[in-house]
């Protein structure tokens, strides 16, 4: 092709050109969705340094005992015997077989 017909040819290609109320819109959407982000990252950032204080600040003991392992320390045992748990276990089954028969 020659320079003048390249010249005709794009004279009468249309440009298709945005008006100006979709590019003050596209940018209002940008600047909300960037203000969401950084509102949204903030909030993040404030719950997990609140989360992070309170676990740190939080007490703590060493180790938990429960109530049965409490009272099962206290209770004086033979060597022969089982451990407490087992030894309720096993009344509990005879008292329930105890309550069928």
């Amino acid at each position: 092709m020659e320079y003048k017909e390249l010249i005709e040819k794009t004279q009468h290609v249309p440009v298709d050109v945005p008006d100006t109320d979709a590019i003050i819109d596209g940018m209002r959407r940008t600047l909300h969705r960037r203000r969401q982000q950084h509102q949204l990252i903030f909030s993040l950032v404030i719950v997990l340094a609140v989360g992070t204080s309170a676990y740190f600040m939080h007490p703590r003991s060493e180790k938990t005992i429960t109530l049965a392992e409490a009272i099962s320390a206290t209770i004086q045992s033979s060597p022969n015997d089982l451990p407490a748990p087992l030894t309720g276990y096993k009344n509990s089954i005879r008292n329930h077989q105890k309550t069928i028969i």
